[in-house]
C-alpha cells in the first residue's frame, strides 16, 4: 500500500484554499456594474405582446409605424410585435387550431361574428374582470360592444365598425341629369334597366349580396335572430329574392357577377355602363394612395349610405380586439386594448380609412366631415348587424348554398328558401 506524504498533502490543501479565495474574490470583483439590471432565469426587461392583425398594406403602415411607436414611448416597458394576416375561413380555422394548442398570439383583431365562436370554446380571456374595464367600455359604442359579450361575459372590445355604401359613376348620374342619387333601390334598379346601365353587385355570397335582397324588401330573420321560418320564405321575401333573380338575368345587375370577370373598382369610374357599385370605406383608402390610379376618384365618383326600401340599409361589418386565454403578459395586453380603443388612437386610425368604435372619435370623426367616410357614417345607423352567435357562420354557408341553388342551378325560389329556413331554424334550436 502506497503511503502519502504528509508535507505534500498539506501543499495541496493550501494551494486549493488559494484557488477558491481568488475565485471568491473575482466574483464580488464582478465585471457587471450593476447586477441588478440583469434579468435572472425566468425575468423579463420588457413585456412583449404579440398582436394578430388582418390590416390592409395603408392600416399597417399607420398601425406599425405611428400608433405602436405612440404606445411604447407612453409605456416603455412594453413591447408590441405586430404579425399581420390574411382574412379569410383558413385564417379562422388556423387560429382556433393554434389556439386549440395553446400556441396563440396574445392579441388577435378579429371580425366581430367570430368572436362567440372562440368564446364558446373557451379559447378567450374575459375582460370584464379587468379593474379598468368599465372605463375602457364607457367609450365604447353600445351595440358594438354587445357583439363582444357571450353568456354573459364580455371577451372583446370593439376597435373599429363599417358598412358598405353605393359608389356611383359621377359622370352617368349627370347624364342622367340627377342631382343626387336615388336614395330608393326600387328607383336605381328601374333607372338602370331604362338606360342600359349595371349595378355592379359583386357576387352572391351574404356580404355581397345581403344588402341587395333586403333593399328589395327581404328578410333573413327576426329581429332577434331567433326564426328563420316566416321571415325568409316569407312573401316579401320571395318576392325580393325573384326580382333579384330577375335583374340578373336581365344583365341589369352584373352580369359578369358569377364569373368574377370585370374589374368593378376601375369600372364605376371609367366605363360608361356601371352605374353604381357598393363597397367598404377601404375602396377609397386604397385607390386614394395607389399610384396606379390617375383619376379623380372624388370627383368621378359619388358614395351615398346604400339606397334600400326594406328595413334594412346595408350590412354593418367590424372588428374587435380579443385576448387569448394563453396570453403570456395579461395585464400588459388589456393595457394595449384599452389604449387602441381611447379617443386619440381611434381618430389617429381614422385617417386609414377605419371607423372608431370609440363614441367620442367617431362624433369627432363627423365633425371633420370626412371627404368619403361621410356617407358609410351615416349609413351605419339603419345597416344590418350580423347576430352575436357561435352558428353564424353556419348559417352564412347555408345561405350561400341557398344563393347557388338560386343563381346558379335555377332552382325554385320559395321552394328553396323555405327548406333554407327550416335548416337555420334547427340550427338556431340546437343551440339553444
Amino acid at each position: 500500500m502506497m503511503r502519502r506524504n504528509p508535507l505534500r498533502l498539506l501543499i495541496r490543501l493550501v494551494s486549493m484554499a488559494a484557488v477558491v479565495a481568488g475565485l471568491a474574490g473575482c466574483m464580488s470583483d464582478s465585471i457587471i456594474d450593476d447586477s441588478s439590471s440583469v434579468p435572472r432565469l425566468g425575468e423579463e426587461r420588457e413585456k412583449r405582446i404579440v398582436v394578430w392583425h388582418t390590416y390592409s398594406d395603408e392600416e399597417t403602415l399607420v398601425f406599425e409605424r405611428e400608433v405602436i411607436p405612440a404606445f411604447e414611448s407612453e409605456h416603455p416597458g412594453i413591447v408590441v410585435e405586430s404579425v399581420r394576416q390574411t382574412h379569410n375561413q383558413e385564417y379562422h380555422a388556423a387560429l382556433q387550431a393554434r389556439a386549440s394548442a395553446g400556441k396563440t398570439p396574445d392579441i388577435i383583431r378579429m371580425d366581430y361574428t367570430w368572436v362567440p365562436v372562440f368564446a364558446q370554446r373557451g379559447l378567450l380571456q374575459p375582460l370584464d374582470d379587468f379593474a379598468d374595464y368599465g372605463e375602457v367600455a364607457s367609450q365604447l359604442g353600445g351595440r358594438m360592444l354587445e357583439t363582444n359579450r357571450f353568456h354573459g361575459r364580455v371577451y372583446g372590445v370593439p376597435l373599429n365598425v363599417t358598412t358598405k355604401a353605393a359608389i356611383y359613376n359621377a359622370a352617368l348620374l349627370e347624364e342622367l341629369g340627377l342631382a343626387e342619387p336615388p336614395a330608393s333601390f326600387a328607383e336605381l334598379a328601374g333607372l338602370a334597366e331604362q338606360h342600359s346601365y349595371i349595378i355592379g353587385m359583386s357576387g352572391i355570397e351574404l356580404w355581397h349580396s345581403l344588402p341587395y335582397f333586403m333593399a328589395l324588401g327581404g328578410r333573413l330573420a327576426d329581429a332577434g335572430f331567433t326564426r328563420a321560418a316566416g321571415y325568409l320564405d316569407s312573401a316579401e321575401s320571395v318576392q325580393a329574392m325573384e326580382e333579384l333573380r330577375r335583374l340578373f338575368q336581365q344583365g341589369v345587375i352584373n352580369p359578369w357577377m358569377l364569373e368574377g370577370s370585370a374589374d368593378l373598382w376601375k369600372e364605376v369610374y371609367t366605363s360608361n355602363r356601371i352605374l353604381m357599385i357598393d363597397d367598404g370605406p377601404w375602396y377609397y383608402s386604397i385607390l386614394l394612395n395607389s399610384v396606379s390610379v390617375e383619376a379623380d376618384l372624388l370627383q368621378r365618383t359619388v358614395p351615398t349610405p346604400f339606397p334600400s326600401d326594406g328595413d334594412y340599409g346595408s350590412i354593418i361589418g367590424g372588428e374587435s380586439l380579443v385576448m387569448t386565454r394563453g396570453a403570456r403578459n395579461k395585464q400588459e395586453a388589456w393595457t394595449f386594448m384599452g389604449w387602441m380603443t381611447s379617443e386619440a388612437t381611434q381618430l389617429k386610425l381614422m385617417e386609414a380609412g377605419l371607423i372608431p368604435a370609440n363614441t367620442k372619435a367617431f362624433e369627432a370623426g363627423q365633425a371633420a366631415n370626412s371627404a368619403y367616410l361621410m356617407p358609410y357614417m351615416e349609413g351605419i345607423s339603419d345597416a344590418f348587424y350580423r347576430p352575436s352567435i357561435p352558428e353564424w357562420n353556419a348559417i352564412e354557408l347555408l345561405y350561400a348554398a341557398a344563393m347557388e341553388d338560386i343563381f346558379i342551378a335555377g332552382r325554385d325560389v320559395r321552394e328553396t328558401l323555405a327548406d333554407t329556413a327550416r335548416q337555420i331554424d334547427l340550427i338556431l334550436a340546437d343551440s339553444r
